[in-house]
C-alpha cells in the first residue's frame, strides 16, 4: 500500500506541473546588451532551448540564464550580470516579450601561451607556421574554441603528414578568474615522421607493374594523405576500375616506421553500351551510341567506338588506347579512324581518316603529343568539288590549370597550340602548314563575379587553297565561336554566293557572369571575329547576347540569347543550349 501512495503522489506532481507549464505565459525572447559575436553565440547556444516556444517562469528563466553563462564563458566572460523583464502584450492572442538584459562584465585574457614542440615537429613547417599565426598573443580575450581548434589542427597535420605517435605530453588551459587571466599550456611531441612502405594492389586485373608505375611517389618517401589521395586518382583516372580504395596499414609497433598502402580495386565491366538521344544548337537532333572496352588485356589496353547520326553530319569514330609501361596514365599511344558525312550549309563531304598518336605529360601539366594523320576526303564546298588524299604530320601542346571548382573553377586558363605540315614528298596531294591556338581565361574578381575571355586563332600556308578538304578549313559562327550567328555560316562566299571556308580565323570573347543565388548565374557576352581571306577586304562579325547558368556536377548548363550587330537579315536572333566545363 505505502508503494501505491508514492505512485499516486508522483502522478500528481507531474500533472500539477505540467498543467503549471501549459498556462504559463508563451513569449518572444530578445537578448539585449550584447556585441553581435556574443549575441551571435548566445543564440547558438539558446536555440535548441526556445525551438519549442519560450516560457516566462522562473524554471526557464533559469535554463537560459545558464545557457547564456555557458555561451559567454566559451568567449571568456566568465562574470555576466543577467536580468530578466517580462513585458506584457496589451493585445488579445498576441505574445508577451522576454528580454534578457546582459552584461558581459570584463573579459578574461591571456597572460601567457606556451606551447612547446618536440620531436620531428620542431623542424616542420606547418607546425611552425600554426603556432606562429594561432598562437594567441598576450591580452588578447580568451576563446576555448580557438583553444581546442589549435589543438584539433595539430591533430590534422599529424595525420595529413604522417606523425602517428604525436601525443600531447601537457595539453593545459588554466584560468584564474578573480584575476581575469587566462594560461595556455601545450607540450606537444610529434615523434618522427612515417614513410611510404610497398604499395600492394589486391583484386586488380592489370598487371602489377603497370599499376606500380601510377603510383606518384617511391617506397622511403615522407608519408603524405595527399599522396594517397593522389594515387586514389590516378587509379581512378585510368578507366580500368569500377571502384578504388587506397588503405594505408599503419603498424605503430614497426620500427622503420613504415607505411604500407593496400589498394583494393574492382574491374569495371569490360564491356559497355551507352545509346542516347540529344540535341544541340549547332547540329539539332542527334542520336548516339557508344560502344567501350575499359579494358581489352592484361596491359590496359583500351577500345572505344561511337556513332553519331544527325541531319548535318553522320559520323563513325572508333579509338585504340595502348598506354606505355613507364607511365600508363600520362603517356599512351592512341590509334583513331573513322568515316564522317557532312551535308551543312554550303559544304558536302565524305571522309575517311585515320590518325596515330603519342602523349606524354611533361612538367608544368604540360601535355605533348605527336601524330601522323591520313584522310581521305571527297567534297563539294561552294561551287568547287575535288578529291584529296592527305598524309600530314603534326604536334601538339595543351596545358589546363583551375582553382575551386573543377567545373566551374573560381580561377583557371587553358591552352591549346597545334601544328600540322602536309607535303607532297611524303604523297601528300597538296602542301600546306596549318596552325592554330586557343586560348581560355576564368578570373574571379569579386566573391560573385567572373569573367571569361577567349581567343581562337588559326592560320593555313597552302598555294592550293581550293583542295584543302572542308574540314581543315576555318568556318566562324555558333556556339564556341561568335554567338548570333548560325552554326558555321561565316567564311567569305564565292561568286555564287556559297561559302567558300577560309585560311585565317581570328576569334574572341568576353563574358561576365554574376552569382544570382543557389547554383544560378546570370551572364552577358560579346564576341567578335571571323573566318577570313584577307583581314582588310572580309568583315570582322561580332554578337551580343546574354543568358543563364545552372552548375551541375557535369558543368554549367547554359542557355544563352544572341543578336548579330549588323547583318541582322541574314541572322536573326540564335538560342543556345549547351553543357560542359568552361576550360
Amino acid at each position: 500500500m505505502p508503494k501505491i501512495y508514492i505512485c499516486l503522489i508522483l502522478a500528481l506532481f507531474i500533472i500539477s506541473t505540467y498543467s503549471a507549464l501549459a498556462r504559463a505565459d508563451q513569449a518572444n525572447l530578445k537578448i539585449i546588451g550584447l556585441s553581435k559575436d556574443l549575441e551571435t553565440n548566445v543564440q547558438a547556444h539558446l536555440s535548441p532551448l526556445t525551438n519549442q516556444g519560450v516560457l516566462t517562469d522562473i524554471r526557464f528563466r533559469s535554463h537560459i540564464e545558464m545557457m547564456v553563462r555557458k555561451a559567454l564563458k566559451a568567449l571568456g566572460y566568465y562574470q555576466p550580470s543577467i536580468t530578466f523583464n517580462l513585458v506584457q502584450s496589451q493585445r488579445p492572442h498576441q505574445k508577451s516579450l522576454l528580454i534578457v538584459n546582459v552584461i558581459p562584465g570584463k573579459p578574461i585574457k591571456i597572460a601567457q601561451a606556451k606551447v612547446t614542440l618536440r620531436g620531428s615537429a620542431c623542424r616542420d613547417d606547418d607546425y611552425l607556421a600554426l603556432v606562429m599565426q594561432e598562437r594567441p598573443l598576450k591580452g588578447s580575450i580568451l576563446n576555448h574554441r580557438k583553444y581546442e581548434n589549435f589543438k584539433n589542427s595539430l591533430d590534422k597535420i599529424a595525420l595529413r603528414k604522417g606523425y602517428f605517435d604525436a601525443n600531447y605530453l601537457k595539453s593545459q588551459l588554466q584560468v584564474a578568474v578573480p584575476r581575469y587571466i587566462a594560461f595556455w599550456d601545450i607540450d606537444y611531441d610529434s615523434g618522427e615522421r612515417y614513410c611510404f612502405g610497398t604499395v600492394n594492389f589486391i583484386g586488380s586485373h592489370i598487371r602489377e607493374e603497370y599499376l606500380q608505375n601510377i603510383v606518384p611517389f617511391h617506397a622511403g618517401d615522407v608519408y603524405s594523405a595527399n599522396n594517397v589521395a593522389e594515387l586514389t586518382r590516378r587509379l581512378s583516372e585510368t578507366g580500368w576500375f569500377n571502384s578504388v580504395s587506397v588503405i594505408p596499414n599503419i603498424d605503430k609497433t614497426n620500427i622503420d616506421k613504415k607505411v604500407q598502402l593496400n589498394g583494393v580495386v574492382t574491374a569495371r565491366a569490360k564491356n559497355t553500351i551507352e545509346t542516347g538521344f540529344g540535341s544541340s544548337t549547332d547540329i539539332g537532333p542527334h542520336l548516339k551510341a557508344r560502344w567501350k572496352k575499359s579494358w581489352v588485356n592484361n596491359r590496359g589496353h583500351s577500345f572505344h567506338t561511337m556513332i553519331k547520326i544527325s541531319a548535318p553530319e553522320k559520323n563513325l569514330e572508333w579509338t585504340y588506347k595502348i598506354p606505355l609501361l613507364q607511365n600508363p596514365l600520362e603517356q599512351y599511344y592512341l590509334i583513331q579512324g573513322g568515316v564522317k558525312r557532312t551535308h551543312l550549309n554550303d559544304t558536302q563531304s565524305d571522309a575517311s581518316t585515320l590518325s596515330v598518336s603519342q602523349y606524354w605529360e611533361r612538367s608544368n601539366n604540360w601535355k605533348w603529343a605527336t601524330h601522323i594523320h591520313w584522310i581521305f576526303d571527297h567534297f563539294t564546298q561552294g561551287n568547287t568539288t575535288n578529291t584529296t588524299m592527305l598524309i600530314y604530320p603534326g604536334v601538339t601542346l595543351d596545358r589546363t590549370r583551375s582553382h575551386g571548382s573543377l567545373m566551374m573553377p573560381s580561377w583557371g586558363d587553358s591552352q591549346h597550340y597545334s601544328l600540322d605540315i602536309s607535303n607532297s614528298l611524303w604523297g601528300s596531294y597538296i602542301d600546306f602548314v596549318v596552325i592554330q591556338a586557343k586560348n581560355a581565361w576564368v578570373q574571379t574578381v569579386q566573391e560573385r563575379s567572373r569573367f571569361i575571355e577567349r581567343i581562337n586563332l588559326g592560320w593555313i600556308n597552302t598555294k592550293h587553297f581550293s583542295k584543302i578538304p572542308p574540314n581543315l578549313r576555318f568556318f566562324a559562327g555558333g556556339d564556341h565561336s561568335v554567338r548570333g550567328y548560325k552554326y558555321k555560316a561565316l567564311s567569305p562566299h564565292d561568286s555564287a554566293g556559297k561559302l567558300t571556308g577560309a585560311s585565317k580565323l581570328a576569334i574572341g570573347s568576353i563574358e561576365y557572369q554574376y552569382h544570382i543565388t543557389g547554383k544560378w548565374w546570370g551572364a552577358i557576352f560579346v564576341d567578335s571575329g571571323s573566318a577570313l581571306q584577307d583581314l582588310q577586304k572580309n568583315p570582322i562579325n561580332t554578337g551580343v547576347g546574354f543568358g543563364v547558368r545552372w552548375q551541375s556536377l557535369l558543368g554549367p548548363l547554359k542557355l544563352d540569347i544572341a543578336r548579330p550587330i549588323g547583318r541582322r537579315q541574314a541572322h536573326n536572333v540564335q538560342l543556345y543550349i549547351g553543357l560542359g566545363p568552361e576550360l
